[in-house]
């Protein structure tokens, strides 16, 4: 899809790069999309080149699921030291995120970027997250019905190398592939678990209102990358 003349993935990408000296780069996609993800990325000038990993389905009957494409990116990557920072595709940010980054201590544990949901939570809708006053998640639902807290995560996260290690310990426990939030459920109940509250602008391109929306805001915008 495209916003102010570019795919989103390029908005999303320039984010990424004003903030991150990535070692490697690598984009899930399906079986249906690869080419077309392969051709914009060799279009596509990075400080190293974009890996596009084609996961082998072609359906919403046969998908993997966010979860288990992100466990297939980093088994792709293989064994590594190397913190993983993880970003949906339909995420469209709009602000700095180096100073979200800059809270980030592998030691302490994985850094969600946590929105506020302005108004009442409509319930069964977005994913919960509860903090305490040190930012430290308390307690993460995926998308309850009687929703507590304010807050919910942006699927965009940062991990320490200890992820593919945490992510087969949940594929073997949880058959729920798809939410990345039910993992992050089942994650804080096990490590430490910290976020850092984002101002915004931020676009979830799930329908036509919100790409209207996000294609108003990034009219006549300049790109900051190739």
């Amino acid at each position: 899809m495209e916003v102010g003349g570019r795919p989103v993935i390029s908005w999303i990408l320039d984010r990424v790069l004003q903030s991150v000296d990535p070692s490697r780069l690598v984009v899930v996609t399906n079986s249906r999309f690869a080419e077309s993800f392969r051709e914009w990325a060799s279009n596509t000038v990075t400080p190293v080149p974009i890996e596009v990993l084609d996961d082998g389905t072609e359906s919403n009957e046969t998908r993997l699921g966010a979860v288990g494409d992100m466990a297939l990116a980093v088994e792709f990557m293989g064994s590594s030291e190397e913190s993983v920072m993880v970003v949906g595709g339909d995420n469209l940010v709009d602000f700095d995120l180096g100073p979200h980054l800059a809270r980030f201590d592998p030691d302490a544990g994985p850094l969600l970027f946590v929105r506020t949901i302005e108004g009442p939570v409509p319930p069964g809708r977005y994913s919960e997250i509860c903090l305490d006053e040190g930012d430290r998640v308390i307690s993460c639902r995926e998308k309850p019905e009687d929703p507590k807290s304010p807050f919910s995560a942006l699927c965009l996260y940062v991990f320490p190398a200890s992820l593919g290690e945490d992510l087969a310990a949940f594929r073997a426990h949880s058959p729920e592939m798809d939410a990345p939030g039910w993992f992050l459920v089942w994650l804080a109940s096990r490590k430490n678990l910290f976020a850092s509250r984002v101002p915004g602008p931020y676009y979830d391109i799930g329908n036509l209102e919100t790409l209207s929306t996000a294609r108003s805001a990034f009219a006549g915008r300049k790109p900051t990358q190739s």
